[in-house]
């Protein structure tokens, strides 16, 4: 992550997997801080905005999804992988659910 005036700078991917886009970030590339990573993640998206005009969500919540991904430190597992569902007009960022369309593209992402 670089501070650019105001701006930060984040290397993200944006994939379409099956009916669901995502934005893949990798795990290093976010604040440890959860309050900063998360309004980071809700600025990526331009939430809250039911349009989503200043960021790359979609304004649904089939095209506000999030991928977190690392390199695992445990033995035999390969990647950790974080989900999260944005808020589109509010500014929830909700890590209790899961993708399958975007955990589906996560090895490809890392490589």
């Amino acid at each position: 992550m670089e501070v650019i005036g105001e701006s930060v700078k984040v290397p993200l991917t944006i994939i379409r997997g099956g009916t669901s886009k995502g934005i893949f970030i990798k795990k290093e590339f976010l604040p440890s801080d959860t309050t900063l990573r998360d309004k980071l993640i809700l600025g990526i998206f331009g939430s809250p905005d039911k349009r989503q005009i200043d960021g790359l969500g979609g304004a649904e919540p089939l095209t506000s999804k999030l991928a977190i991904i690392s390199s695992s430190s445990i033995e035999g597992v390969d990647i950790d992988y974080t989900f999260a569902q944005i808020g589109i007009d509010n500014t929830n960022v909700d890590y209790s659910l899961t993708c399958g369309n975007l955990m589906a593209w996560q090895a490809q992402v890392l490589k």
